[in-house]
């Protein structure tokens, strides 16, 4: 089976190279771009959903620091990424991330970041 790691995550000599590094993290958020770009796609082929079940019509099942750490997941942050930016232990990110995937009943970091980004686009209609 081929590997899905970027071409300079494959060869672990090259990890020491700052420049190298910020390539292959350009290269992830790249990739995670483009498979929220596709979630959100095939969301919008799905039958328009009640006024019920529409993301914002709901209210965030979700405590604030949950919502912090969705929206930089919907960000394309990484748990260290998040756990630096929001000063936390990286084991309590990755508690958050799990609470959230039980919480919205997704199996996927990605679909969690595609139900934010739904969210946050539907709340910004109805602002308007």
């Amino acid at each position: 089976m081929p590997s899905t790691l970027p071409p300079l995550l494959q060869d672990s000599a090259h990890l020491h190279h700052p420049a190298l590094v910020a390539e292959a993290v350009d290269q992830i958020s790249q990739t995670v771009q483009q498979l929220l770009l596709a979630a959100l796609e095939r969301a919008r082929r799905l039958p328009a959903p009640s006024v019920q079940s529409a993301p914002s019509a709901l209210p965030v099942p979700l405590s604030a620091r949950e919502q912090e750490v969705l929206q930089r997941i919907a960000a394309g942050d990484s748990n260290k990424l998040i756990a630096r930016a929001l000063d936390l232990s990286p084991h309590t990110v990755k508690r958050h991330v799990a609470n959230i995937l039980d919480k919205l009943n997704l199996p996927s970091r990605v679909q969690a970041a595609a139900w934010w980004t739904a969210r946050q686009l539907v709340q910004r209609t109805q602002d308007h």
